[in-house]
């Protein structure tokens, strides 16, 4: 399991590098990014995670599908059709990040993409994926091209929280300004 690094490490701001050698180098690389999405207990604990946030600029991430329950390999991946129908900012789900821990906020996203990728086998595949999956995947893309989730929250003027608790433990969102 590696560790994840978190801002301000400045390689997250760093446009990650396309695999060109299909090995047992990429495998192993997707293997740790997904024993490091797991935790000793088992559970999981987060839906994607790309290969910079653990220090490798290189242009891979996983992200873990709730439908199949399993973890889907992208590998140069070129986000190729956005639709136009967006997620809701008011109602949309907040999301949150590894490498940007204890911050959340509603970040728009498309409601559907389509996918180039490669496999880690190299085979090359072209795939439609919507709702949460679309959501985590333009995330991750997010992160091998050096932008934060934060990033794009504050370009849509949208607001950040952390969480917070009062004198009785209970938990709220309280809205923070980032400099």
């Amino acid at each position: 399991m590696a560790k994840i690094i978190t801002i301000p490490n400045p390689l997250l701001r760093e446009k990650s590098k396309e695999i060109q050698v299909f090995d047992k180098k990429i495998q192993d690389l997707a293997d740790e990014l997904r024993k490091t999405l797991i935790d000793h207990e088992k559970k999981i604990k987060g839906v994607g995670l790309s290969a910079v946030q653990i220090g490798v600029l290189k242009r891979i991430f996983i992200v873990y599908s709730q439908s199949s329950k399993q973890f889907l390999t992208f590998i140069n991946p070129q986000i190729i059709w956005f639709s136009k129908r967006l997620t809701d900012s008011k109602k949309g789900r907040y999301e949150g990040c590894l490498s940007v821990p204890g911050k959340w906020a509603k970040a728009t996203r498309s409601k559907e993409v389509k996918v180039r990728y490669q496999t880690e086998s190299g085979t090359p595949q072209v795939r439609k994926f919507s709702g949460l999956t679309a959501t985590i995947i333009q995330h991750e893309y997010d992160h091998i091209e050096g932008i934060l989730f934060i990033d794009r929250a504050l370009e849509q003027k949208a607001k950040i929280y952390e969480i917070v608790k009062d004198e009785k433990g209970k938990e709220s969102l309280q809205e923070v300004k980032l400099t």
